[in-house]
């Protein structure tokens, strides 16, 4: 996750918490006052601390109303502050007499702070908000019990409020927590990825290296022993052949060197992991609109030396399979063939599709999420670095022109499982 992405995530988390809010205010409000127009009377415990009677007040509670529905407006951001405040206004209001249209706010944002701060200062409130409310009404009035029941209103709402707040933030945290969890173990993957492709780059490079070093070699001992032996045509015109070769030899694999090194990208954050059988490359291109056609045989091949055999060797003959596909879906017509034979010891594949026309756009948006993070030269080298063949061309069909890939490989023959553990049994 970049640091946009968060950026942009969070503000429009805020533009629709402000927008819940706005819209509980406004529902709070219209409630309390549809009560007030009911004729709802305030609770009969709660003195009124003002010289009227409580049927000259009646409209008057929409003024703490209206304060609270305000605060209301802001509860996501400062659910503290907005408790702190409709707390006030609820005093406000018990000096009326208190009534249900403003006690509906105040439960509202006890919820609300219950949800988004931690538990403990805001049962001490509470408590402390309590003890205030049976004494307000045990002072003003006199009866115990009236303060005994306007105490079990005010409890039962804030107990109710504040266990259903703790609740669902509980449960908001659960949901992060599993958020944070898949999030690390994408970016495991992710992380696993890149090494095991900066592994097999490493692995390249390294054995691109030694044989061009052993073409180096090679040039420098034919120099040096040239300029210390006599002069000789014949043999002057050998030597300066074989370096020749050995310096064209040096040439193709300093450029495959190149072309591995510019294959396997450290920053390249976007390919996915290979799929682990051949079964699941075939169904994700097919997904993305590839149609492609095969024998029963070459099906049973693959299956037979990919899908249940577990090797070097089938694991790169899997990503230049998913390589060639992905890139006949890129640059081809939607179609592509394939072709597996098998001997005793090698299995050799052929990918041939129709190139596109040069007006049909690539589908490089849905390609690229598919392949597998191999060039055309990192593929040769990954099959060569198995002891296979590679080779990747154009040919000509009936006036179409197709694009091909071939590769043999040996495959080693391994027995089952339960086999060797027979053998392991029946072993004298």
């Amino acid at each position: 996750m970049t640091v946009r992405s968060l950026i942009t995530r969070l503000t429009l988390r805020d533009q629709t918490s402000t927008i819940h809010d706005i819209v509980s205010a406004v529902v709070i409000f219209i409630l309390g006052m549809i009560l007030l127009a009911l004729g709802v009377h305030a609770f009969d415990e709660f003195p009124v601390l003002v010289p009227f009677r409580p049927e000259e007040l009646h409209w008057w509670h929409s003024v703490p109303l209206a304060l609270a529905s305000i605060a209301t407006g802001f509860q996501t951001r400062y659910p503290l502050g907005v408790f702190y405040a409709i707390t006030g206004c609820l005093l406000v209001d018990m000096a009326l007499g208190l009534h249900l249209a403003v006690l509906i706010p105040w439960a509202n944002t006890v919820y609300n702070a219950g949800r988004y701060t931690p538990g403990t200062r805001l049962r001490w409130l509470l408590l402390a908000f309590n003890a205030l409310v049976f004494c307000w009404i045990w002072v003003f009035s006199g009866e115990i019990a009236a303060a005994l029941n306007g105490l079990l209103q005010i409890a039962l709402t804030s107990l109710i409020a504040v266990w259903w707040g703790s609740e669902v933030r509980r449960g908001d945290e659960q949901t992060e927590a599993e958020r944070l969890k898949s999030l690390a173990a994408r970016r495991r993957e992710e992380h696993e990825r890149q090494e095991l492709l900066r592994r097999q780059r490493a692995d390249l490079a390294a054995q691109l290296h030694d044989t061009i070093s052993s073409h180096l070699s090679t040039i420098s001992i034919y120099t040096a022993g040239s300029l210390d032996a006599p002069r000789d045509p014949v043999r002057d015109t050998e030597v300066l052949t074989e370096i020749r070769h050995a310096s064209l030899a040096a040439l193709s694999q300093m450029r495959e060197l190149i072309d591995v090194l510019r294959t396997f990208t450290d920053d390249d954050h976007t390919a996915p992991a290979a799929p682990s059988n051949v079964a699941q490359v075939l169904e994700r291109l097919r997904a993305a609109g590839l149609a492609i056609t095969m024998t029963d045989e070459t099906q049973t091949t693959l299956h037979a030396t990919l899908d249940t055999v577990d090797t070097p060797e089938t694991r790169a003959v899997t990503h230049v399979l998913q390589e060639a596909l992905t890139n006949a879906l890129k640059h081809g017509d939607g179609t592509a063939t394939i072709h597996c034979e098998t001997t005793s010891d090698r299995l050799s594949c052929t990918v041939r599709n129709p190139l596109a026309d040069s007006a049909k756009p690539p589908m490089a948006n849905q390609s690229e999420e598919l392949s597998g993070g191999l060039g055309l030269g990192a593929m040769a080298a990954v099959v060569h670095h198995t002891g296979g063949l590679f080779a990747a061309g154009t040919t000509v069909d009936a006036g179409t022109h197709h694009w091909e890939v071939r590769l043999d490989v040996p495959i080693t023959q391994q027995q089952p499982h339960h086999a060797t553990q027979d053998q392991g049994v029946n072993a004298p």
